[in-house]
């Protein structure tokens, strides 16, 4: 009678080893999301090669120099730098164009701890017409903790019929990476 029920007296105890190995994957998937920062975090203090190095907001102090530009101009300023995980960056400054459109750019990882960049910065005069691009080139070196870099840049100037000025200001950068504070 009791073999009616019971068709395949095997099967409970295949049942027991399906519900342990669910368990297990169970557990497992629940603990995977704990052991996962942690990884990337590793992933993320590894400097050297890693493009994800450079992602976030920075505060950078820029020095033009002298020589490469016309006398009385500004020759030290501070920008604010947000790299993104696309190869963009956004740029705003208290420099030339303040308070004018921020600019925009792209970066790539060239080498260990290096990246090139270009930004475009559009120019306007007071009466809000358009003066021409700001084509800003630049090499910028990660230091090995990356939460600083260097930069070497030049701009080429670009008037709206397309003329490049024959002057090009040139300058050294640095920044320092903007840490995460807590509120209280």
């Amino acid at each position: 009678m009791i073999k009616m029920f019971n068709p395949w007296p095997g099967l409970s105890r295949l049942n027991k080893t399906k519900g342990f190995m669910l368990a297990s994957l169970i557990a497992g998937a629940m603990a995977f999301p704990f052991i996962l920062p942690v990884q990337t975090l590793r992933a993320d203090n590894d400097h050297r090669g890693n493009s994800d190095a450079l992602l976030g907001t920075w505060m950078v102090q820029v020095s033009i120099d002298p020589t490469s530009v016309p006398p009385g101009s500004l020759l030290n300023f501070t920008e604010v730098d947000t790299y993104d995980a696309g190869g963009g960056f956004v740029e705003s400054n208290n420099g030339p164009g303040a308070g004018g459109p921020a600019g925009q750019g792209n970066w790539v990882r060239t080498g260990e701890r290096q990246f090139a960049l270009t930004q475009l910065r559009l120019g306007f005069d007071a009466g809000n017409n358009f003066t021409g691009i700001n084509k800003i080139r630049a090499v910028l070196t990660l230091n090995r903790r990356g939460d600083e870099f260097t930069v070497s840049s030049q701009v080429d100037i670009i008037l709206p019929n397309g003329t490049v000025l024959p002057f090009h200001p040139v300058g050294i950068s640095h920044g320092t990476r903007v840490a995460i504070e807590p509120l209280n």
